[in-house]
Parts: structure tokens; C-alpha cells; sequence
């Protein structure tokens, strides 16, 4: 979808053109100018300002069509009543190395080791090599940097180096598998301040209900409920973002999405994802101690 944001420029460049014209008219001879100076000046006036109010009243009617447009697909932060809801800690003294570390640069699609630490300082593993192998297992704490892997149908370890990952392991049909996640490694977001449930009101008297919280292996999950739609809010670098973001307007922002709008950490996000017309996205942030929503579920229109 185009937005007619810049009509008033679009007019500059009619009126541009239309003066172009006017100048390409110079060939004229001399003599022929002054003997229709008295008329053709009062006549180009008449033309130029019939052209400009025809510029403004398109100008116009662009403009509202553009506002019309922004109004009805990007609605404002709304004020919120919030409830709080605490986790226990994963923070048992030892290094935390959480997080999914891949073959490729923009997502899991080749592979992937994802670790989330738990409570009970074990790690949720999963391993993914494409057209290979595909393991959900646990793994737990044997000295820094080394993770070893405890279950019933595979068993090896896993070499932490900063941004990289090497995994050794005997799948359950026996085979040994030697896996490399080098590429880049993508961390998960702290978001304990905004754990929670969010309820507001939309202007027809329904009611909107936003819990933020973890699931069962402690991976941060969003979800919305508005009205008959229920939409899930997950984390993997591939096509669904929820990120902790410093914004340049409101400071510290959680912001979670859909298809992948933000490609990283961005200063201007809210303008960026306007510009960006994603599908759906969710932004939370607290002005002092109180909580504004920014919610959109994004349905394309097509300007002719």
C-alpha cells in the first residue's frame, strides 16, 4: 500500500512541470511578445490560477484520503490497567547461555541449537540440522562452557565459544553427529519487567486482553485476545521477533511482531514499522509507572 503522505510535494512537482511548460514557450519571437503583453499575461494568470486551485483540490483530497488511511490502520498507544506476574529466577551463579545459535545469518531454516535455561539451572535443547536430524532433549550444567546431554535416547555434549556452538552426539539410531552453529547467535530479550496480563477496553465496549509470560520450556511467549481472534506472539529469528528495544520517542519499548519487520535493534522503531506496514505487531512500554499498548493486527490495502 502507498500512502499519499507527501501530496503537497507531489503538487510542488505538478507545478514544477506546469512551469517547465510555460518556460518551453520562450521560442517566441520578440515582437510578437510585446504585441500580446496587454492579453496574454492576464490570460496565463487566469490559466495558472485555474491549474493551482485544480493542484490544491487534489493536494486536498489526497491529504484526506492519506489521513483517512492512518487513522484507520495505526491506532495510538492506549493506557492500560496491568498485573503483574513474577517468575523464579534462572539465576543460580552460573553462566547463562541461552539462546539460539544458527547456521544462517537471517534464520533457523538450515539449523540451529536453541538453549533456554530453566529453573532448575538445566537447559531446554533443541538441535536441528536440515534434511538431518531433529532433537527436542535436555541438557544440564558439567563446567563452563560445556553442557552435557542427558537423555534417554541421545547422549554427547555441547561446546559453548561465545557466539559459537559445537554439539557431539549419538542419535538414537546409533549414528554419531558432529554439529557447528558458527554463524550467529541470537540472544533472548529480558523481559520480566513487562511479565503480565494487560486489559483495555476498544471504543464498542469489548475488551482486550494481552498476557506476556513464558511457556513450558521458558521461551518467551505474547498472547492477545481480542474478540473472536487469538493471536500468539513467539520468538525465532525467522519470521517472529519479540525484542526489548530502545526507542528514540519513549525510551525502553517491548515490541514483538510477526513477520520479521525489524532485522535488529532499532532507534526509531515505532516510525519504522509504520513505514514498514507489517502484518502484526505489539508494542509495550511504561510511561513511569504507567502502561501504554500499541496493538495492530495489519490487513494490506491496495491504492490504485
Amino acid at each position: 500500500m502507498v500512502k499519499l503522505k507527501n501530496s503537497k510535494l507531489i503538487a510542488l512537482f505538478l507545478a514544477a512541470a506546469f512551469v517547465f511548460n510555460a518556460c518551453g514557450s520562450k521560442e517566441t519571437k520578440q515582437e510578437d511578445i510585446v504585441i500580446d503583453a496587454d492579453t496574454s499575461g492576464a490570460e496565463q494568470a487566469k490559466t495558472e490560477e485555474k491549474n493551482d486551485n485544480k493542484i490544491d483540490s487534489n493536494a486536498d483530497e489526497n491529504q484526506e484520503v492519506s489521513n483517512s488511511i492512518e487513522e484507520d490502520d495505526f491506532n495510538d498507544f492506549v493506557e492500560v490497567s496491568f498485573k503483574h506476574k513474577d517468575y523464579p529466577s534462572t539465576d543460580d551463579g552460573k553462566p547463562d547461555y541461552s539462546g539460539i545459535y544458527c547456521l544462517d545469518t537471517q534464520s533457523t531454516t538450515y539449523g540451529c541449537c536453541n538453549l533456554i535455561k530453566q529453573e532448575d539451572g538445566s537447559y531446554y535443547c533443541f538441535l536441528y540440522g536440515y534434511r538431518s536430524f531433529f532433537y527436542e532433549t535436555k541438557a544440564e550444567y558439567k563446567s563452563d562452557n560445556v553442557l552435557e546431554i542427558v537423555d534417554d535416547e541421545i547422549s554427547g555434549t555441547i561446546k559453548i565459544n561465545n557466539y559459537d556452538v559445537d554439539v557431539s552426539f549419538v542419535g538414537n539410531n546409533g549414528k554419531e553427529i558432529d554439529a557447528s552453529y558458527t554463524e550467529i547467535k541470537y540472544e533472548y530479550s529480558d523481559i520480566s519487567q513487562y511479565t503480565g496480563t494487560y486489559t483495555y477496553k476498544k471504543d464498542d465496549g469489548s475488551e482486550v486482553t494481552i498476557i506476556v509470560g513464558y511457556d513450558e520450556n521458558r521461551s518467551p511467549v505474547i498472547t492477545v485476545e481480542d474478540g473472536n481472534e487469538t493471536v500468539e506472539f513467539t520468538y525465532d529469528p525467522s519470521d517472529r521477533k519479540i525484542f526489548i528495544l530502545e526507542d528514540y520517542q519513549y525510551g525502553e519499548i517491548l515490541y514483538a511482531s510477526i513477520e520479521g519487520e525489524v532485522w535488529g535493534p532499532d532507534s526509531e522503531v515505532l516510525s519504522f514499522i509504520q513505514g514498514y506496514k507489517g502484518d502484526k505487531y505489539l508494542i509495550i512500554r511504561f510511561d513511569r509507572n504507567t502502561p501504554y499498548v500499541y496493538f495492530k493486527t495489519y490487513n494490506p490495502v491496495v491504492m490504485h
